[in-house]
């Protein structure tokens, strides 16, 4: 339970520090902050959804990897 705690404490703090980030450099950017808001709270989603898409092609790669490596053998 230790690890699990640990593990949701550094995705929270990551996840801070990634709005953080974003917020700051839309900000630089464009100098608006209505505009800096709205990019850092629709990246994290979009990037969440593009993230999911990766993870599944990659499951479908390694697995297709698999069978080709057990059809060999």
């Amino acid at each position: 339970m230790r690890a699990n705690g640990r593990a949701l404490k550094k995705a929270l703090s990551f996840s801070v520090v990634h709005f953080g980030v974003g917020l700051a450099v839309a900000y630089v950017l464009t100098g608006q902050m209505a505009v800096a808001l709205s990019v850092a709270l629709v990246e994290p989603a979009v990037n969440a959804v593009i993230l999911f898409f990766h993870a599944r092609w990659e499951e479908k790669s390694h697995a297709s990897d698999r069978f080709h490596m057990t059809a060999r053998a």
